[in-house]
């Protein structure tokens, strides 16, 4: 057992740990009727002698994951706390879905996907988590401007979604707002991920991911989310590890 941990210490000694959340600051972007977010210098040195925040926001917040119960009624018993602490750990598949210029509202399809694993020369099998970077932190903002990246999206189409599904991944997480769900303008489509392939076959959704751009195709992802009593989801602090 020492000789073991002494190799994972070694090994992440030499790795590359990069973050893929945003932080959790006022004003910052959520799906518009979320509750809103504020962080507030509520205790202060001078007034207090210390100095503490005051943190409001709801489970869906930033970088966050979707638990089944967030969609899904009859699965009301699958709620965040009862998965395991590293039920976000694990291999991580990077699809960099710019190259396919995909705009607001429309669907990428499961032939557009595999031939861009054709050109990755790798896909997702069982137990990856597959991150999808549609090159759309680019609108994350906190200024008037934010409301765009909160209601503009593309998404997956039905093929798609089932392909990820029929591979059982573990865990499917993107740059955008609501990962598989097509969005324009604020109208909110059909989501094949969230009500009829991931989470009610417990395929984690993870969303509002950053920095994916700087990922290669392969690293090992982990992210742990807070253990909030039948919480529909929770923030979480994501982190690749390149080696």
């Amino acid at each position: 057992m020492e000789n073991r941990l002494a190799q994972l210490a070694e090994l992440l000694s030499g790795a590359s740990f990069i973050d893929l959340s945003p932080a959790i600051e006022h004003n910052m972007p959520k799906w518009p009727t979320h509750p809103q977010i504020i962080v507030d210098a509520t205790i202060t040195h001078e007034h207090d002698g210390y100095y503490c925040q005051t943190l409001v926001l709801g489970e869906h917040s930033g970088a966050h994951v979707d638990a089944p119960a967030h969609i899904i009624p009859a699965m009301m018993d699958c709620t965040i706390d009862t998965y395991p602490v590293n039920m976000l750990f694990g291999p991580a598949i990077v699809y960099d879905l710019q190259k396919l210029d995909a705009k607001p509202g429309e669907r990428i399809t499961a032939a557009q996907l595999l031939a861009l694993e054709e050109q990755m020369q790798d896909q997702a099998g069982a137990g990856d988590i597959v991150l999808l970077n549609f090159g759309w932190q680019q609108y994350w903002t906190l200024d008037k401007t934010w409301k765009y990246y909160a209601t503009n999206e593309p998404g997956l189409d039905e093929d798609a979604v089932k392909l990820f599904a029929d591979r059982r991944v573990k865990a499917v997480g993107s740059d955008t707002i609501a990962c598989d769900t097509p969005v324009q303008d604020g109208y909110e489509m059909k989501s094949f991920g969230h009500q009829n392939y991931w989470l009610p076959h417990e395929i984690f959704i993870m969303e509002m991911l950053h920095n994916l751009d700087q990922l290669p195709t392969r690293c090992y992802f982990a992210a742990l989310p807070l253990k909030i009593k039948n919480g529909s989801g929770s923030p979480i602090r994501p982190t690749a590890i390149v080696v």
